[in-house]
């Protein structure tokens, strides 16, 4: 199929048509049947004229469906869109569509010309300081992250065995979801997920009102930041979806603090390991478009990574790569331990 100029150009309205879509909850509102454009505006609290052409847009995407009826219904695309859903990319869409969109648009052009990143340039802040300006935007952004952590949570939770692990600390960890998973399929473990204080309290709470006692019990939020220093206790470190997001001369200070919290253990007596679990560039189908991503919403000079350059800031950081396994959703993990002192 030939694709136009114009069609590429269209995909910001693509995109913010189906970000639309998903922000309202149109596939939440359509879970139970289906719906005419008058039924799901009430639904979803949309003026019925301006939802029509929304609906209208997505269905011709192919993204939602009609019947014969001229009801709305979910298509298998529009399923993923399910807050419930077991692959929900709802929040992931909210966000990529919706506050990585409007920084790119307002602010790629300027940060191409100057090298920077787009987001102060678009808002005049950081990714990090604007989410702390805009409570629902964060609230997005830590749903968009759990989105993100369930397919790796699952891998890791079927597949390592943490024989000799009692505590996992997850670096950046958001709202817990990846040790949520881990911890469910193995009760033996404790587990420590470290963030900005406003992502933990959130996160707190929301742990408190799902009345899961077991979790409740063996799920704990330490805030941190971590480019200063990382909490001593774990037998496992994981640190995922983060480095990328950082220049390299950050992620070193951040594998820095890791490593010195696993000499800690080692002191100790015990022998902790990290997983770095991020996109590497041998092993990523979307490369070129990450990149771009890193521009929007990462540091300056925040560009894709290689395997060549993990082992080289992981060696900087005092840390000794064991392995390089490629996972899932153009993912990687490296598994790591304190490197000997020669």
């Amino acid at each position: 199929m030939e694709v136009s100029l114009l069609s590429l150009v269209m995909g910001s309205i693509t995109s913010a048509t189906i970000g639309a879509a998903a922000r309202l909850g149109v596939a939440d509102a359509l879970a139970d049947g289906p719906a005419t454009g008058a039924e799901l505006a009430k639904a979803v609290d949309a003026d019925p004229e301006a939802l029509e052409s929304l609906m209208r847009a997505v269905t011709a995407l192919g993204v939602f469906a009609r019947d014969e009826e001229g009801r709305y219904t979910n298509s298998p695309l529009s399923e993923q869109l399910r807050t419930d859903h077991p692959e929900s990319i709802r929040h992931l869409t909210s966000l990529l569509c919706g506050l990585y969109g409007q920084a790119a648009s307002g602010g790629l052009t300027q940060a191409v010309r100057t090298g920077t990143s787009v987001m102060p340039h678009a808002f005049g802040v950081s990714l990090y300081e604007y989410l702390e300006k805009d409570a629902e935007t964060s609230r997005i952004f830590d749903l968009a992250m759990q989105d993100w952590a369930r397919p790796i949570g699952k891998v890791l939770a079927e597949h390592l065995t943490f024989e000799n692990v009692r505590t996992v600390v997850d670096v950046g960890g958001g709202n817990g979801a990846l040790l949520k998973a881990i911890l469910s399929a193995h009760p033996h473990l404790k587990g420590v997920c470290v963030d900005r204080p406003d992502t933990c309290r959130r996160a707190e709470a929301g742990l408190r009102e799902s009345g899961d006692e077991d979790l409740i019990e063996r799920l704990s939020y330490q805030p941190s930041d971590i480019l200063t220093a990382v909490p001593e206790g774990g037998d496992l470190y994981i640190i995922k979806n983060v480095l990328h997001d950082w220049s390299s001369e950050s992620g070193v200070r951040i594998l820095s603090n890791i490593r010195t919290a696993m000499s800690a253990g080692a002191r100790t007596g015990g022998t902790p390991k990290l997983l770095v679990i991020d996109p590497l560039m041998e092993h990523d189908s979307g490369a070129a478009f990450r990149n771009v991503i890193k521009m929007v919403v990462g540091e300056p000079n925040t560009r894709e990574r290689g395997e060549a350059d993990i082992r080289r800031e992981a060696a900087a950081a005092g840390l000794q790569v064991l392995s390089i396994t490629p996972c899932p959703a153009d993912l990687s993990v490296v598994e790591c331990v304190v490197a000997e002192r020669g």
